[in-house]
């Protein structure tokens, strides 16, 4: 799923893959909109608060969430799974 919609609550994205997740911040910055609520270790932001990237491993995930209600919004992704057979990789937005 490369976008999703959502009206008036707040999002909480736990992601549980083993790869590198990397969204892109448009409008304000990363460090205005958001708050990253756990697993601070596997995230990187990048570009004064435009880009995040989370890394993941096999016991750990990652949370962030909007400090601030919206109406409607776009989530953009792009996943790199892990070499070989990556059957048994899942993938989950929670909106």
């Amino acid at each position: 799923m490369s976008s999703s919609s959502f009206t008036h609550n707040k999002f909480y994205v736990p992601i549980i893959v083993v790869s590198t997740m990397v969204v892109a911040c448009a409008g304000g910055s990363f460090y205005q909109d958001f708050d990253l609520t756990w697993g601070d270790k596997h995230a990187k932001i990048f570009n004064g608060g435009q880009l995040l990237s989370l890394s993941l491993d096999k016991v750990s995930g990652s949370v962030f969430k909007s400090k601030k209600e919206y109406l409607f919004g776009r989530i953009d992704m792009q996943l790199k799974l892990v070499s070989g057979n990556s059957a048994g990789t899942v993938t989950s937005y929670y909106v």
